[in-house]
């Protein structure tokens, strides 16, 4: 199979790279003039300079491939300007379908579980949950809402896709440190408040085996890829036991925290500085809800790499690349709720 994966100098798409050379893939990757390249080009890939923004580069990218990755579309740093982020995310998402449309190959898009909307009372969340409405009061969520519709649109129009929809990846090759960056606030200590509820967190090795599956089978059109669900205050107390760090002792309640960290990206964007909680973390935790693997691991043969397993390989990582110390010890840990 001849792969073409936007987005692999990135989190996600590096490991979904690492997986189709395992299983013997060619792969291309895509990437911008400002990429960082360090990881991907220890492998043996090909790069091929391509921007969301430029069609006719897209084009020239899948020409000759089975099938393409979309794992690095617009992601919204900031939650403080919707119209341009969906502007941006859309436009981009729609030049990526219509290319892999007009070269006649299979599209894997990556979501995420934040699109779903709530199940009828009875059952857990799954792909039937898919929302028919966009959601509110997000921008993340939003944003990533139309862009996935986008892709809905395309495959109205004969695009051959799927769309997987994660949780929050954890692991090797967070260079940007997302998600893993509860793991990095609570080793450090960097964490000043935290707001109560549902997280949906992920190996990013099983996410990538996913993908590469989902490219080899003809299923349905979606799959949910989620993982464990884990309260918030639960999943910082199980990284403060395993690596050290400090749990901070603040709790803060729904309003206040989502009033806190958009007051807190403001204050950052000028300099484009990371913020210690970002409103997309504290939407996540506050819509969050149990989600059903079932499909995917029947379909896709998706397996669950346990928590503190997940874990440990993130935060080995993480000591590794330096974004936590490598002398934190479990028996130092200062628990404080």
């Amino acid at each position: 199979m001849r792969a073409l994966v936007i987005g692999g100098t990135g989190f996600l798409g590096l490991n979904v790279v690492d997986e189709l050379l395992a299983a013997g893939h060619e792969v291309r990757v895509t990437r911008r003039k400002r990429s960082i390249t360090a990881l991907v080009r220890r492998r043996p890939v090909t790069l091929v300079e391509a921007s969301l923004d430029a069609p006719e580069e897209l084009e020239r990218a899948m020409d000759g491939c089975d099938v393409v990755f979309l794992a690095g579309a617009h992601y919204p740093r900031y939650s403080l300007d919707v119209h341009a982020s969906l502007e941006e995310g859309v436009r981009g998402v729609t030049n990526a379908c219509r290319a892999a449309r007009a070269a006649g190959t299979r599209l894997v898009y990556t979501s995420t579980i934040a699109t779903l909307g709530r199940p009828p009372a009875g059952r857990v969340a799954d792909e039937r949950d898919r929302g028919a409405v966009a959601p509110e009061g997000s921008v993340y969520r939003t944003v990533k809402w139309w862009m996935e519709r986008a892709v809905d649109e395309e495959r109205q129009r004969g695009l051959d896709a799927v769309t997987l929809l994660p949780g929050g990846c954890i692991g090797p090759g967070d260079l940007r440190v997302g998600t893993s960056s509860f793991i990095v606030g609570v080793v450090r200590g960097l964490l000043p408040w935290w707001v109560d509820g549902l997280v949906n967190i992920v190996d990013v090795g099983d996410v990538a085996r996913a993908h590469v599956a989902a490219a080899e089978i003809r299923g349905l059109d979606g799959y949910v890829l989620a993982g464990h669900t884990v309260r918030v205050p639960t999943l910082l107390r199980r990284v403060a036991r395993r690596f050290g760090g400090v749990v901070p002792d603040r709790e803060l309640p729904v309003a206040e925290a989502l009033a806190q960290s958009l007051a807190d990206e403001a204050e950052a964007a000028p300099t484009r500085s990371r913020v210690p909680i970002p409103r997309e973390l504290v939407d996540m935790a506050v819509s969050g809800q149990r989600v059903s693997n079932a499909r995917a691991e029947a379909d896709l043969g998706f397996i669950l790499t346990p928590l503190d397993d997940a874990l440990d390989r993130a935060h080995e990582w993480l000591k590794t690349f330096g974004f936590v110390p490598k002398t934190a010890t479990k028996e130092t840990s200062n628990e404080r709720t």
